[in-house]
């Protein structure tokens, strides 16, 4: 039987499902048409295309030095201007980390969800071409 991500959330350790919870709350009460799915074994969040995800510890190939990442898929086109996403040595995809709920600037994550979102509506996904 398939997971859905509330199954994934529940069977979390209590400190990754409260930060991954609220994480998941603030994006749903962004963008309400955020479409999840497991992917890799943790939630992504897509629109157009893949716009973030949230990666518990617990997940497989999960952070070591973190509870919780929270990526973002394109944050290469972000201003990141709240200085709270890391590159870490990846072009594309950069990532906050959170070891508690108390980390969580939800301001600060609000305005790089909508700038992800405008650069979402951007750049909507290729259409992919049947092959002949």
């Amino acid at each position: 039987m398939l997971m859905d991500v509330n199954d994934f959330i529940i069977n979390l350790p209590k400190e990754e499902r409260v930060i991954v919870s609220r994480l998941r709350d603030l994006l749903i009460e962004t963008e309400p048409r955020f479409r999840e799915k497991l992917s890799y074994g943790v939630p992504y969040f897509s629109r157009n295309r893949r716009v973030c995800f949230i990666w518990p510890a617990s997940a497989p190939l999960g952070p070591k030095n973190a509870k919780v990442l929270f990526g973002f898929c394109y944050a290469n086109l972000l201003s990141n201007v709240q200085g709270i996403l890391s590159k870490e040595g990846r072009k594309q995809v950069y990532i906050a980390r959170f070891s508690s709920i108390k980390e969580i600037d939800e301001k600060l994550l609000l305005e790089i969800i909508q700038e992800a979102l405008i650069v979402d509506d951007l750049h909507p996904q290729r259409k992919k071409h049947k092959k002949i």
